[in-house]
C-alpha cells in the first residue's frame, strides 16, 4: 500500500454514471472547485470497468466535456487490477449515491488505504460509525467541498476500520447462525 502522501492529489469516482448515483453532483463539485481556484494539482477522476455509460446521455456529454477541458479524467475499460492500483494511487474516493446502501468501493477503497467521502444517507452513517470527517450532509455540495479538501490534505485516522469491520462480516453471520 502506497503511503499516502506519495499518492497522487486524485479523487476519484467509481460509481456507475446511472442518475441514482448523482454523477451531476461530482461534476459540480469539480466545477466548484475550479471555480473557487483550489485546484491544486488535483487529478478529479472516474473509474469504469467498461466504457462511460449511463442511463442519461447528457451526463456523458457535460463528462467528456469537463474531460476535453482537463477538469476531468476518465479511466475506462479497467481491469480489476487496473483499478485497484488507481486506488493505491488515489487520495479520496468520493461518492454521492442515492441507492446504495453498503458499497464495495467504500470497503475497496479504505483497504488501500485512500480516505473516502460519501453522504450521511442510508446505511453509510452506519457503514461509517457515524465519522463526521467523511461523511458529508445529503445534497450539501459546501459540506461535501470542505470536507473533501480536509481529506486530499492528511490520511484520516480511521482508514482501515471499515474494511476490517467488513472483512468479519462472515464471522459474524456463522455466529448468528
Amino acid at each position: 500500500i502506497r503511503p499516502f502522501d506519495q499518492r497522487k492529489m486524485r479523487v476519484g469516482f467509481a460509481a456507475r454514471f446511472d442518475q441514482e448515483k448523482q454523477p451531476d453532483f461530482y461534476m459540480d463539485l469539480i466545477e466548484m472547485y475550479h471555480n473557487q481556484g483550489h485546484v491544486k494539482d488535483i487529478e478529479f477522476a472516474v473509474f469504469q470497468g467498461g466504457p462511460l455509460r449511463s442511463n442519461n446521455p447528457r451526463y456523458i456529454e457535460r463528462a467528456r466535456k469537463l474531460e476535453a477541458e482537463g477538469k476531468l479524467k476518465i479511466y475506462e475499460n479497467l481491469k480489476k487490477n487496473d483499478y485497484y492500483n488507481l486506488l493505491n494511487d488515489t487520495r479520496v474516493l468520493f461518492n454521492c449515491a442515492l441507492q446504495d446502501w453498503v458499497s464495495n468501493t467504500v470497503s475497496e477503497a479504505d483497504t488501500l488505504g485512500s480516505n473516502v467521502l460519501y453522504p450521511a444517507y442510508r446505511s453509510f452513517p452506519e457503514t461509517f460509525a457515524d465519522d463526521p470527517n467523511r461523511l458529508y450532509v445529503p445534497w450539501s455540495i459546501d459540506d461535501a467541498y470542505h470536507k473533501l479538501e480536509n481529506l486530499l490534505e492528511t490520511p484520516h485516522h480511521n482508514i482501515g476500520l471499515i474494511s476490517n469491520w467488513t472483512d468479519g462480516t462472515v464471522d459474524r453471520i456463522v455466529d448468528i447462525l
